[in-house]
C-alpha cells in the first residue's frame, strides 16, 4: 500500500511527496504526444487556494469569494465574522462513557437520519496534522468514521485506520439552524481549508453543489496536460464527439479514454494547458477511434474479477479471475447463472460495488504508468462528491429565511409567511405569487428587492 501523498506546485511540475518519505521525482511526461503551455488566465480554484496558502496572507471574504467564483457561491464580511465566532467543542476519542455519548448526541443528533449540521476537525495528537470536513447530518458522518468501514482513500482515512481513533482529537462545530444554514457550514470549512495546517485534506476547495453544469476536464494519462475543459457533458459531445453515455462511463473511472486521455470532473491544479486547437484535438480523437475500430479493441478493457468470501457461485474465495474484456467477463458470469447487463457492470466497477460476493475492477494493465498517486486524488474527490450530495439536500423554501432591501431599509425574515405579514402591517400589498416571482427574477417591487438569505 502506497503511503499517502501531498500534492503541491513547484516550477510548474506535478510533484508528489510521501508523508513519511522524502520527495520523489515529478511524474515523467512519457506517454503524451501533444505539446503544451501554461495559461495564466485559466481560472483554477485549487491553484488559487494553493497560492493563497503558500503566501500565508489572512483569509478574508474576498479570498473565499474569489476561490468559489465558478460555484456561484459567496459570503459577506459580516457573515464571515459571525461564522468564525462559532466555537468548536472537543470530544475525547474513542467515546466509551455515558457522558461522552450524551455530548455526541447534543452536538450531532440522536439519529443518523435526523440531526444537526456543522463542521468537524480531526487533529492527530502526535503530529498535529489536521483534517476538516462538513456535513448536514453530523451524526451520520461521525458513525461513518467511528465504524471504520471506509475505503483507504486520500491521506486522512489511511492514517485514521492505521493509528485508530485514540490517536486523534475531535472538534465539532454545531451550527444553530435558527441563525445559520448549510451554506455557512461550507464557508467555515472553506476557511479552514485555506489554513496550511490542514494538511490531511487532499483538496483545498469545497464543492458546494452550485457549479454550473457537470464540467469535464480532458487530460493526458499523467494529468500533466489539460487538453480541454467542457462546461457540461453536452458540450463535450458537441465539441469532441464524446457521447454523454460514454463520458458518464469514463469520467473519474481511472480508465483511459481511447487509451490516451483521462476524463475527470475536477481540475488538477498543477496541469498545464495544451496549445493545440480544439479542432486538432477532435481530429486526434477521431483518428484514435478509427484505429481502435480497425484493431477491434475499442471496447476491450482488461477486467479482474475478485471472488469474495461467502460467494455461492464459486468456492475459490480470495482468488482473482482475469478477462480481456467486459464481454468475456459477462459471458463467464452468465454461465454461472448470473445475468448482468453491460451498463450495470460498468456502473458497479465505477462505484466499486460488490455484487453476489464478486468484485469487478479494471486490470492494472489498463491503467497509465505511475497511476497510483493520482488514483488517491480521484478517490478523495469521489468522497468529497458524496459529502456534497448529503450537504446539498433540498431546502423547504417556504421556511427559508429572506432578506429584503429597499431605500434606507434592510430587514431579515424567517419565512415567506412572516414577510407577507410584515408588509401587510405596513399597508403594502404582497401575495405569495408576486413574492415568488420577485425572488426568481430579482426585480424591484414597490421599491423593495427580495432574496433568499
Amino acid at each position: 500500500m502506497h503511503n499517502t501523498i501531498i500534492s503541491n506546485v513547484s516550477n510548474n511540475y506535478f510533484l508528489l511527496n510521501y508523508v513519511k518519505l522524502s520527495y520523489i521525482k515529478a511524474i515523467i511526461f512519457t506517454r503524451s504526444f501533444i505539446t503544451f503551455k501554461h495559461s495564466a488566465n485559466n481560472f483554477n480554484p485549487e491553484s488559487l487556494a494553493l497560492d493563497h496558502i503558500n503566501i500565508g496572507e489572512p483569509t478574508t471574504s474576498l479570498v473565499i469569494n474569489k476561490i468559489l467564483l465558478n460555484q456561484n457561491f459567496s459570503v459577506t464580511n459580516l457573515k464571515l465574522e459571525e461564522i468564525l465566532k462559532i466555537k468548536g467543542v472537543e470530544i475525547d476519542l474513542p467515546i466509551t462513557t455515558t457522558k461522552g455519548n450524551q455530548l455526541l448526541k447534543e452536538l450531532t443528533g440522536k439519529s443518523k437520519y435526523k440531526g444537526f449540521f456543522g463542521v468537524y476537525i480531526f487533529i492527530h495528537k502526535k503530529t498535529g496534522q489536521k483534517y476538516v470536513g462538513s456535513s448536514n447530518l453530523l451524526r451520520r458522518r461521525m458513525d461513518y468514521y467511528f465504524k471504520g468501514d471506509f475505503p483507504l482513500a486520500g491521506k486522512f482515512l489511511p492514517l485514521l485506520q492505521k493509528d485508530g481513533l485514540k490517536a486523534f482529537k475531535l472538534l465539532i462545530f454545531k451550527l444553530d439552524s435558527n441563525k445559520f444554514s448549510i451554506k455557512d457550514a461550507l464557508i467555515l470549512e472553506q476557511y479552514y481549508l485555506l489554513d496550511k495546517s490542514f494538511n490531511l485534506n487532499t483538496l483545498r476547495v469545497v464543492n458546494t453543489g452550485y457549479s454550473k453544469g457537470d464540467g469535464v476536464y480532458v487530460y493526458d494519462l499523467t494529468c500533466c496536460t489539460l487538453y480541454y475543459h467542457a462546461k457540461s457533458r453536452i458540450e463535450l459531445k458537441r465539441v469532441l464527439k464524446i457521447h454523454t453515455a460514454t463520458s458518464k462511463k469514463y469520467v473519474d473511472s481511472k480508465i483511459p479514454y481511447l487509451n490516451k486521455f483521462l476524463l475527470l470532473s475536477f481540475p488538477i491544479a498543477t496541469a498545464l494547458n495544451s496549445n493545440i486547437s480544439v479542432q486538432e484535438l477532435a481530429n486526434i480523437m477521431q483518428k484514435e477511434r478509427q484505429n481502435l475500430y480497425v484493431l477491434g479493441t475499442r471496447r476491450s478493457i482488461p477486467i479482474v474479477l475478485e471472488i469474495k468470501k461467502g460467494n455461492t457461485f464459486l468456492d475459490s474465495w480470495g482468488h482473482n479471475l482475469n478477462f480481456n474484456s467486459l464481454t468475456s467477463c459477462i459471458e463467464f458470469l452468465r454461465k454461472l447463472g448470473l445475468t448482468i447487463k453491460r451498463n450495470t457492470l460498468t456502473k458497479y466497477i465505477k462505484i466499486e460495488k460488490v455484487f453476489h460476493n464478486f468484485f469487478c475492477k479494471y486490470s492494472i494493465k489498463a491503467l497509465p504508468y505511475n497511476f497510483e498517486e493520482l488514483s488517491l486524488i480521484i478517490d478523495e474527490y469521489k468522497k468529497l462528491k458524496v459529502d456534497t450530495k448529503i450537504n446539498s439536500l433540498k431546502v423547504n423554501k417556504k421556511n427559508k429565511p429572506l432578506l429584503v432591501k429597499g431605500k434606507n431599509f434592510e430587514k431579515e425574515f424567517k419565512s415567506i409567511k412572516d414577510t407577507i405579514r410584515y408588509f401587510d402591517n405596513i399597508d403594502v400589498k404582497l401575495d405569495r405569487k408576486t413574492l415568488y416571482l420577485r425572488l426568481k427574477n430579482g426585480k424591484n417591487y414597490k421599491g423593495y428587492y427580495f432574496t433568499y438569505k
